[in-house]
């Protein structure tokens, strides 16, 4: 059963999903080719391209992409646009780059153009699902990933991408389906287990979260995303010895009180939340300014609750 303050605390957004049949709706176009001026303008603050040939500034492009250096990813693919204007991989690489920089209108023009050259490229149509995914049009997102599904039934990434929309309309057993789906078919990657904790948290199935975290722990230790789900999912489940631990071993001891009382906080644990943000001030009281925030945000919350509860007083 979901627990109503998870939603809180994990800041998720529910919206309206459906798988449709036909024809996906069409991106809306946004241009996305540079200016002359502003390609000339990087070059001059970078290195020449002028010499490079397509495959070479697709390689570098695709180098920069996988490191993030966003700015020379960008100069790279942009350059190869302009010597291969109809190119599916300089296409494959601009949504990309542009997935990553959060700018989602571009992203879906680029992987659209795909679509004109081949309509079945799976690349794109799982792009174009991401994109309105991320931008929260749900029902077109399931319309691409439906069709990216039939080309590549076992395709882990198109398959996560339905669970967390099945996650955003709160129907749980298609999403979990799913999840279990993605770590039958990567059993050895920690985000398949991070992802399927993450289902189970928001559903307030807590003990079946830890199992999923420490899955995921055990086969990348370091990975601080994990390590803090667990956290959280273990305080959630009246384990705070270990919740604090986990926390502790990934932000330090006062990082771990604030977010200890920020999860009693959304469950309305007013004294619990208030006892760990006291903590986490006694720990750190010259840098730790977020626990002050919480604490001082708690309070006049605390107050206004008891405002509008109190009765009458009486003579």
């Amino acid at each position: 059963m979901r627990v109503g303050s998870l939603p809180m605390l994990y800041a998720l957004i529910a919206a309206g999903f459906l798988f449709l049949g036909g024809c996906a709706p069409q991106p809306k176009m946004v241009a996305f080719k540079p200016m002359t001026s502003e390609i000339s303008t990087e070059e001059n603050a970078t290195e020449k391209l002028a010499d490079m040939s397509l495959e070479t500034l697709l390689s570098k492009g695709s180098t920069y992409l996988a490191e993030g250096d966003l700015p020379l990813a960008r100069l790279h693919l942009f350059k190869a646009l302009t010597l291969a204007p109809d190119n599916i991989k300089v296409y494959q690489g601009l949504g990309e780059l542009f997935l990553k920089m959060n700018q989602l209108k571009k992203a879906q023009t680029a992987y659209a153009e795909i679509l004109k050259i081949n309509p079945e490229n799976e690349i794109a149509l799982f792009g174009l699902g991401k994109a309105y995914r991320l931008e929260g049009d749900c029902v077109a997102a399931g319309n691409y990933l439906q069709q990216a599904e039939k080309l590549s039934p076992d395709n882990p990434d198109v398959l996560t991408e339905m669970a967390i929309c099945y996650d955003k309309l709160e129907q749980s057993a298609q999403a979990e389906e799913l999840y279990l789906r993605v770590a039958e078919l990567q059993p050895v990657n920690p985000s398949s287990f991070n992802n399927l904790g993450f289902h189970y948290l928001i559903e307030g199935v807590y003990q079946p979260a830890i199992d999923a975290f420490l899955t995921g722990e055990r086969f990348k230790p370091e990975d601080r995303r994990i390590r803090n789900n667990l956290a959280a999912a273990y305080i959630l489940n009246g384990d705070e010895a270990q919740g604090l631990a986990r926390f502790e071993s990934s932000i330090g001891k006062a990082g771990a009180f604030n977010n200890v009382g920020y999860i009693y906080m959304v469950q309305n644990r007013w004294s619990k939340a208030e006892e760990a943000f006291v903590k986490a001030l006694e720990l750190n009281p010259s840098y730790y300014v977020k626990a002050a925030k919480n604490l001082d945000y708690l309070r006049r919350l605390s107050a206004y609750q008891n405002m509008r509860t109190a009765g009458p007083e009486g003579e």
